[in-house]
């Protein structure tokens, strides 16, 4: 159900809705940086304390099949306006929380309304944005989360050490409510659409009564089973394997999200030279080269796999995410919130396999094994994202279409 906002509307909702996505990328790693200093100052076991990550991150994933068939009855910008509200209220909460309990309570409902941003985003750019110039649109939304990466560790520790853990969360949250209310400024984002007599459950019919679909969906774990699942354990290889400072880390981790910001800034370009397969193509070389880099002298090689990495990530993942927003037009919000479902479930995934098999085999042996995978993963993707992608009635095969052509790198106009 595609929204039909004013004459230049599109461009300026969609800038907010990167600045919102920011605001959600910090809420949703800051709790790393700051974490020493909640245990403390609520006297708790850090692992204790970490089940403030988990609460966050639990109905981040969860919730994203909730927020799509609802954004596509009510409409992508309502949904994500009460959800962005929601999650500033949760977070300024987090601020104010008296005791543990308190914090894990509100980063749970924090979490759980912030999950709507994102994949709703993908699904708004995919309504206002023509297919030719969506990667590009993409990029900047990877540029905004890879920049909140990069600076949750950063602002979030120096302000735990300077003024207090707390404050961090005041900021996240006036940035989210200022989203919020300069969004509904917009003409008409609260008008809602037509009402369908879709039942709750049609979008997910509709999303998946093309079984190719299942096969794309299947891919999306895998990536996340690879991604996420593994590169979430560079720290803990640079400690336990290679014996780095937790600052020296922390610097070495902030290359893998400035080589996302870069790529994210060229990918409308890349996308036009490359088209769709070569971009998996190219992207997956890159993580595979990364994982290599992992396995030699950590000096210099883990640097380079950090640059790699990131650069990889974002070049191969904004490529399913651009198919993601044309799986399935007529239930757009849902189909992409499938997409988030399916990575941050390969993500749970592979981080439970990787961490047992760093047990059983050593670092190298998995990293080994992971460099087998991720190879097969994506000769299969690249060869297979189209099939299992391209709507019946298009003729067969489509031929593998430009995502930046010679309007890359545009913006919603």
């Amino acid at each position: 159900m595609a929204e039909e906002p004013a004459s230049g509307q599109p461009q300026r909702i969609f800038w907010l809705l990167v600045a919102a996505i920011f605001a959600v990328s910090v809420n949703s790693q800051v709790m790393n940086p700051v974490l020493p200093a909640v245990a403390e100052d609520f006297d708790a076991t850090v692992g204790r304390a970490g089940l403030a990550v988990t609460a966050y991150l639990l109905p981040y994933g969860f919730f994203q099949l909730l927020y799509g068939p609802l954004a596509d009855r009510l409409g992508r910008v309502q949904v994500i306006t009460v959800a962005l509200g929601a999650a500033a209220v949760g977070t300024l909460l987090c601020a104010l929380a008296p005791n543990l309990n308190a914090l894990i309570l509100f980063r749970f409902m924090a979490g759980g309304t912030a999950a709507a941003v994102i994949p709703l985003t993908f699904t708004y750019i995919g309504d206002t944005v023509p297919y030719s110039q969506r990667q590009a649109a993409i990029g900047y939304t990877a540029m905004s989360l890879s920049l909140g990466n990069v600076l949750a560790g950063a602002i979030g520790g120096f302000l735990a050490a300077v003024v207090s853990w707390r404050s961090i969360f005041v900021i996240i949250a006036v940035i989210s409510a200022c989203c919020m209310l300069l969004i509904l400024r917009e003409p008409g984002v609260r008008q809602r659409p037509p009402q369908t007599e879709r039942s709750w459950f049609e979008p997910f019919r509709l999303a998946l009564e093309d079984r190719r679909h299942l096969g794309y969906f299947g891919l999306i774990v895998v990536e996340g089973t690879i991604v996420l699942g593994s590169f979430s354990f560079f720290g803990l290889i640079l400690r336990e394997r290679d014996g780095f400072s937790f600052t020296a880390i922390g610097v070495i981790i902030s290359l893998y999200g400035l080589a996302s910001i870069v790529a994210g800034r060229f990918l409308g370009s890349m996308a036009g030279r490359l088209g769709e397969r070569r971009m998996i193509l190219a992207g997956g070389t890159l993580i595979t080269l990364a994982i290599v880099c992992m396995t030699l002298p950590p000096l210099p090689f883990f640097p380079l796999a950090m640059l790699l990495g990131g650069f990889g990530f974002i070049t191969m993942h904004t490529t399913f995410q651009t198919r993601a927003t044309e799986i399935s037009p007529s239930a757009r919000a849902t189909g992409v919130a499938i997409f988030a479902f399916s990575l941050f479930l390969g993500g749970s995934i592979g981080s439970f396999v990787v961490a047992q098999s760093f047990e059983l085999f050593g670092f190298n042996p998995t990293l080994y094994g992971l460099i087998v995978v991720t190879i097969s993963f994506v000769l299969v993707a690249s060869a297979l994202i189209l099939t299992l992608t391209e709507p019946h009635g298009s003729g067969g095969l489509a031929p593998d279409r430009r995502a930046g052509g010679d309007s890359a790198g545009a913006l919603p106009e």
